[in-house]
């Protein structure tokens, strides 16, 4: 991981076109995944389910280790909760790697906002890059709110912040799914337009780029 990593602010995302095309390697492999961000918003929905089962397992432990439960949702929670948006996205960013160029997108329609780079790296870096903002602004947090007893200062707000930033990472948890399902071990993963792509480094030649994103 790095910090000198270039990231670009490309503007209004509208169409896969738009979308920064990497020179894949001939036995690169497409996921099976989502062909359009749409589609990605939709089906990354479904993991929504997981992500609040393991929210009411640290509610179970907060509720064993301090009592009754308390609760109030709270809008300056959802408020710090949104702003972790683009640094979320920074820090998918600088996972890329030294010398990475990192381009950032706003889509208005799907509600979000994302990165994307054509540099490759490894099935457990592109993991931990999916994960890492959903660790430091959601898991981490909300892992600090069941330890501690109970405080009308900042416990409502805390648990507000924690399961917002949980929520907003699960396309980030299908990414991760698809890696641990679909990649090898020891293999690479690149994007190349709208696609994630899998190849084996030991067997790779080098492409000419003319990838069709869709």
């Amino acid at each position: 991981m790095a910090f000198d990593m270039k990231l670009v602010y490309k503007g209004i995302f509208s169409n896969n076109e738009q979308l920064p095309l990497g020179a894949l390697p001939d036995n690169a492999v497409k996921f099976k995944e989502p062909k359009n961000l749409t589609e990605t918003v939709i089906k990354s929905s479904l993991f929504s389910l997981p992500a609040l089962a393991g929210v009411a397992l640290f509610l179970g432990v907060s509720r064993l280790l301090h009592g009754e439960l308390a609760y109030n949702g709270t809008v300056r929670g959802m408020l710090f909760a949104f702003l972790t948006l683009v640094p979320h996205e920074f820090l998918h960013a600088i996972c890329f790697g030294k010398d990475a160029e990192v381009e950032l997108f706003i889509a208005p329609k799907q509600l979000s906002l994302f990165v994307i780079s054509t540099q490759p790296i490894t099935k457990a870096r592109y993991i931990f890059l999916s994960l890492l903002p959903n660790l430091v602004f959601g898991w981490l947090p909300l892992a600090v709110w069941a330890a501690l007893p109970y405080s009308a200062f900042f416990s409502d707000h805390l648990l507000t912040f924690s399961v917002l930033a949980i929520l907003f990472g699960v396309g980030d948890y299908m990414n991760s799914y698809n890696a641990a399902r679909q990649m090898p071990k020891g293999s690479m993963q690149q994007l190349s337009g709208f696609n994630s792509y899998w190849f084996m480094p030991d067997q790779a030649d080098q492409g000419d780029g003319s990838v069709d994103p869709q």
